[in-house]
């Protein structure tokens, strides 16, 4: 994400974090009607890469940014770490879709932090 224009950086970040919540809306509805949680388990695995590559390739911040554009991708960091340690790294069927809710409980909080800045 290039950060240097905030709020183009900002709108990707909720787009990324609106398209992830809609995988897992797919997959929830998916476990309901047919309790196939293969998928279930494919989106996790999925989503923990997605979250580790984002987080690899954002993880340095530039001090020549301005102020708010490194507090936008600290924050951006922060939630990457948030919703990766939701997810286990060999769930199980017990546990995956239980995970998977709750990750989207996650996002929904995050889309409204990198939006506002406030945790709440």
């Amino acid at each position: 994400i290039d950060f240097s224009l905030f709020e183009e950086a900002r709108q990707t970040i909720i787009v990324l974090l609106q398209e992830w919540q809609q995988r897992v809306d797919q997959v929830e509805i998916a476990v309901r009607e047919t309790q196939q949680f293969a998928s279930a388990i494919q989106l996790n695995n999925q989503l923990r890469q997605d979250i580790q590559a984002y987080y690899q390739q954002n993880r340095i911040i530039q001090t020549t940014l301005p102020a708010a554009n490194r507090r936008l991708q600290q924050r951006f960091l922060a939630v990457l770490m948030t919703l990766v340690n939701q997810l286990r790294s060999v769930p199980s069927h017990a546990d995956v879709y239980n995970d998977l809710i709750a990750f989207k409980d996650r996002v929904i909080e995050a889309i409204a932090y990198i939006q506002t800045g406030n945790r709440g």
